[in-house]
């Protein structure tokens, strides 16, 4: 087994808090239409931060609904596919930390399950504190305005259930 460095709740709030204000303050025109930590916690427990404006979703919604799939994403359910896909927004990844380094990859080769568990729910609490903060308030946010936190291997579902069981917030609520 390797040796483990772990970044704390607070490293990362401070780092989602840092690079937001940067991140922001250098695009000071854009309104956005939703905020995710796209992760990978099977992978050093990478943390990816995404913004996406709804201007970019209308454009890449018509750009995909006059593809070769175009039927698809005509329905519901392929417009809500590609709404909460942070592949497809504007700003994915903007900025991204590993909260382990792991340098053997082993981490996970014991008790697995319950780290996955730990680290996604350590995530969606840091999410929940920072929409507290100043920071998250000097976003500038469209109506409808959505947040996320979920892994490369859930489904966007999977973070509204987890953050609504934080707190019964409008922003976790995907339609």
């Amino acid at each position: 087994m390797g040796h483990y460095a772990e970044a704390s709740a607070d490293d990362i709030a401070q780092f989602v808090k840092n690079e937001v204000i940067r991140f922001v303050d250098a695009h000071p025109n854009e309104v956005f239409s939703a905020f995710a930590f796209d992760c990978n916690v099977h992978e050093e427990v990478e943390l990816n931060l995404c913004l996406t404006t709804s201007k970019h979703l209308n454009e890449i919604l018509h750009y995909y609904q006059t593809g070769a799939n175009g039927a698809y994403y005509l329905s519901d359910a392929g417009i809500l596919s590609l709404k909460y896909n942070t592949g497809d927004w504007k700003y994915q990844c903007f900025s991204s930390m590993n909260c382990i380094h792991d340098v053997a990859y082993d981490y996970f080769s014991v008790n697995g399950e319950e780290k996955y568990r730990y680290w996604i729910d350590l995530l969606s609490k840091v999410m929940a504190d920072f929409m507290a903060s100043p920071t998250f308030a000097d976003i500038p946010k469209s109506e409808g305005f959505k947040v996320l936190v979920y892994d490369h291997e859930e489904e966007p579902e999977d973070s509204q259930i987890r953050l609504n069981a934080i707190d019964n917030n409008p922003f976790f609520l995907l339609d």
